[in-house]
């Protein structure tokens, strides 16, 4: 693999978790294309300002969000995945992202989940 290729995958998941844990929706929000969306289960939001209120309100589900470990990573230049631990206010998450970003460098998909949880 490409060492250029992981290392700006893994950038990309670090920054993401790392605008996450100080609340920075507008940069986050930037890594997005217009059109991009967050596809889960329950819903799909497209677009800015619907992505925005859905990270928005994943942030204050979880409160603090501190990533402890990137524990699984793959990257193949248009697609990057990941799973994670993640330390809330309320436990421990481990967490999974798939990204499919565009040209452009922007997140055209993301496919966010959440594998486990350990409460305090």
């Amino acid at each position: 693999m490409d060492k250029m290729m992981l290392e700006s995958g893994r950038k990309l998941a670090e920054r993401m978790g790392k605008l996450m844990s100080v609340g920075d929706m507008d940069a986050l929000v930037e890594m997005y294309a217009a059109d991009a969306a967050i596809v889960l289960y329950s819903r799909v939001a497209s677009g800015h300002d619907q992505i925005r209120e859905l990270l928005t309100k994943s942030l204050a589900s979880h409160g603090e969000y501190v990533i402890v470990s990137i524990d699984q990573f793959r990257d193949t230049g248009d697609l990057v995945m990941w799973d994670a631990t993640v330390e809330t206010s309320a436990g421990l998450l481990l967490t999974t992202h798939i990204v499919v970003l565009g040209a452009d460098g922007l997140i055209r998909h993301h496919v966010p989940g959440i594998r486990g949880y350990w409460g305090m």
